[in-house]
């Protein structure tokens, strides 16, 4: 099944409203549960840059279902 994610911050408890590109212009992302820790940490740079909240802000996305996507841990 789909399921469908949209960002929050969690540090300042809003929830993302930027289009994005590579969902058709959407608010939300599908099956980022099944996302490599690549693709996820530019999705979640995306988001963030497009909503202007911190980098050290905990941005986190959640499905429809209840799962949660945290934001990968930046390599070193």
């Amino acid at each position: 099944m789909r399921q469908y994610f949209t960002f929050v911050n969690a540090t300042k408890r809003n929830e993302s409203n930027a289009p994005l590109p590579f969902n058709f212009g959407v608010g939300w992302a599908k099956n980022l549960n099944r996302s490599s820790h690549e693709d996820l940490s530019e999705i979640f740079d995306f988001v963030i840059k497009a909503n202007n909240w911190e980098e050290s802000d905990e941005v986190i996305a959640i499905g429809d279902y209840g799962d949660i996507v945290y934001r990968p841990e930046k390599d070193l």
